[in-house]
């Protein structure tokens, strides 16, 4: 592999990636959209009204909080000779520190101690992933962007250093980042954080393949196919008709959450759309579920990361609670091949919630279920039949809804150590 100086440190290309380097988009060709299911025997499809007809009250959401920029090369990767580790601390510096300093976003810079005078850590190759919390989102942006070197990669596996306010054996228990280390040849028991100031005689620093709300590497898409791979059957693909609507209202903790999603999803429910929870499943049973799936409805959420595991050529209706989306969405869209439709409701109001930043209520959720159910039926047909339906975000709407990102961005902020 090339290599070449940076800095006093070496860069170089690390694993086989596709094509030597450089990985192709997916692209997905169009497929006619899958017809309506019949509901369940027991379960009646109430009568078609007046109000099961398309209005203005879903508006489509064509803005995006955030860039939304695809890259086809490889981020950079750095190996370093001695680097130091300081572990976290409330007050002072921390991160990984080569001679030049910080290496990448995570941690907080200040002096570093001469490396020739802290123990070494266990012989071996580290590779860095950053801050690393036991939230299933944050897991797929932020530390599995740093594993793409592994992409296509069969030589020996290296031991994953990290920064966490958690304990390691707590990260063991979690099924989705077993699952995904599992399909690297790695697990839970290769993560190494260590309490004190040491020296790591080899160190690999990739520089992330997706940047929250700024940009995504190709190479990211093409690490989380190859993941995803092992947990459906091409076979299977759209082999359910049936819409399948991703529901968040046995969720105790997150970002945001609907208030009054029960009265959403018994509607869903009694028009024959298929209900999940995700944190139920496995990861392996959601790809598989997915992938079974090409119409998937839900509130934007990091359920609908899960996309970019399953078969590509999904199709996702999507709540949102303000007129803009967070870009996250758009760029694992982009990398999954799928084709979402994103959606706010006129007159939605917030408030707080215990165990989540906010809470958002939809005004109507039967007229809403009805409405998400037309939209399904008719989903080649939105962009013609959404053309005039536009958010209208009075000032005050604007205000807050900054008001909450700003939360948001805050509370991302905490979970990645910021």
């Amino acid at each position: 592999m090339g290599s070449r100086a940076r800095g006093g440190q070496a860069e170089r290309r690390v694993g086989a990636p596709i094509r030597r380097g450089r990985v192709a988009p997916v692209t997905v060709a169009p497929v006619p959209p899958p017809p309506i299911a019949p509901p369940p025997p027991g379960r009646h499809m109430p009568p078609r009204t007046e109000r099961d007809r398309m209005t203005t009250r879903l508006r489509r959401c064509r803005d995006w909080w955030g860039e939304c920029a695809l890259r086809d090369d490889l981020p950079v990767v750095r190996e370093v000779a001695d680097a130091v580790y300081l572990p976290h601390r409330f007050e002072g510096s921390w991160g990984v520190f080569g001679p030049d300093g910080r290496l990448g976003p995570d941690g907080v810079d200040g002096p570093s101690p001469d490396p020739a005078g802290l123990p070494a850590a266990p012989d071996g190759e580290y590779l860095y992933l950053g801050h690393l919390v036991p939230h299933y989102g944050h897991v797929i942006v932020d530390t599995l962007s740093r594993l793409w070197p592994l992409a296509g990669h069969d030589g020996p596996r290296p031991r994953l250093l990290i920064h966490t306010f958690d304990p390691l054996p707590a990260f063991g228990a979690l099924d989705f980042l077993r699952a995904i280390l599992g399909r690297l040849g790695l697990a839970p028991e290769d993560l190494v954080a260590f309490e004190e100031p040491v020296r790591i005689g080899r160190l690999i620093v990739p520089e992330p393949a997706f940047r929250a709300q700024v940009e995504a590497h190709a190479v990211f898409g093409t690490l989380c196919r190859e993941i995803g791979a092992g947990f459906h059957d091409s076979a299977e693909t759209d082999a359910d008709a049936r819409p399948l609507y991703l529901s968040k209202s046995r969720l105790a903790t997150g970002i945001a959450r609907i208030a009054n999603e029960d009265d959403l999803v018994a509607e869903l429910d009694r028009r024959g759309v298929e209900i999940a929870y995700p944190e139920r499943l496995a990861f392996g049973e959601q790809v598989r579920l997915l992938s079974r799936r090409r119409l998937i409805l839900g509130s934007t959420g990091s359920a609908f990361h899960t996309t970019i595991f399953a078969a590509p050529g999904r199709r996702v209706l999507g709540l949102n609670w303000m007129p803009a989306v967070n870009s996250n969405f758009a760029l694992i869209d982009r990398l999954a091949g799928t084709t979402a439709r994103y959606y706010h409701l006129d007159g939605t109001r917030y408030a707080p919630a215990e165990g989540f930043e906010f809470r958002w209520t939809i005004p109507d959720p039967r007229a809403v279920a009805a409405e998400l159910v037309a939209r399904a039926e008719a989903f080649d047909d939105l962009d013609a039949r959404d053309g005039l339906a536009r958010p209208r975000a009075g000032q005050g709407l604007r205000s807050y809804a900054g008001a909450l990102r700003g939360r948001i961005s805050r509370a991302a902020g905490r979970w990645r150590g910021a």
